[in-house]
């Protein structure tokens, strides 16, 4: 990934060739598929939102319509892949650009390669800037695609931070200590897909616009957004006591004195208790 000028480029590189024209569709899905991901974290916390402040509306999403959340997610990876594959498509002009750069800092012959890119302007003989407006409506279509998937997980977020946050008067001292490690997974898995995912490809997409160059910094973009997913699960693993000790196989320290509970023996559930199993 590289940065010259009003132009960004997203080129196919590693151990397996393609024809060009191949290449090109292989690289429109792996861009893709970040829209895939960021669409699915996105619905997962919406259905955390659901089973912590609106657990009543449960029902309407249990068996075959649970399959229904992830419909918003293949709109955005087609969305995705259509903004790149229309409007950051492989050209002879964009090739001419970026040729000098890429074999300064790669070694690579740009005609030779699959790539996608978005070029936002260039200039005539006489200097004046021509916009390129399939380039800017690709560019924006997946901007707006970020903002919609961070947006609803702030929102979500939010709530179920209120939420618990509201609840915590009536818990005991045991559901009080797991609503706080709940509070910190909640706000690793809101600021870290911000700082590896969001932030960086905005940024990415962003920068072109006002001409500002980062090298071989913008490889930063592929790496985070690769790497976040492994994360992510981590985050509950280690945040939450129980989830911590099934993983490193850790015994429970077996209590002596137990107390009886009218409404746990009889099979209720009480107002404090919030489930982990939306926070997995």
């Amino acid at each position: 990934m590289h940065i010259k000028g009003s132009m960004f480029i997203v080129m196919l590189d590693g151990p397996f060739q393609f024809s060009i024209a191949f290449g090109n569709d292989i690289t429109c899905l792996y861009c893709a598929s970040f829209a895939l991901c960021i669409s699915l974290l996105a619905a997962q916390f919406y259905y955390r939102y659901i089973a912590v402040c609106k657990p009543e509306s449960l029902d309407s999403i249990r068996g075959w319509k649970l399959s229904l959340i992830f419909v918003p997610c293949l709109i955005c990876f087609v969305a995705w892949f259509a903004c790149v594959y229309y409007g950051m498509h492989n050209t002879v002009e964009k090739q001419q650009f970026m040729r000098e750069v890429m074999l300064e800092n790669y070694e690579v012959d740009i005609t030779q390669e699959s790539f996608i890119g978005s070029y936002y302007w260039g200039y005539d003989e006489d200097g004046n800037r021509i916009w390129r407006s399939r380039d800017i409506i690709g560019s924006s279509g997946c901007t707006c695609i970020l903002i919609i998937c961070f947006s609803t997980i702030l929102f979500c977020a939010f709530n179920i931070y209120f939420k618990l946050k509201s609840a915590q008067a009536i818990m005991s001292a045991k559901t009080r200590e797991l609503n706080r490690q709940l509070f910190i997974t909640l706000t690793f898995q809101t600021l870290l897909p911000f700082f590896m995912m969001y932030c960086p490809v905005g940024t990415f997409i962003t920068l072109p616009f006002f001409e500002i160059e980062v090298g071989q910094l913008g490889n930063y973009v592929g790496a985070a957004a690769g790497t976040y997913p492994a994360i992510e699960p981590l985050i509950a693993i280690f945040c939450i006591k129980d989830f911590r000790r099934t993983v490193l196989c850790q015994r429970r320290k077996r209590r002596t004195d137990v107390k009886f509970n009218p409404a746990r023996s009889s099979g209720t559930r009480t107002s404090s208790e919030i489930p982990t199993s939306s926070f997995h």
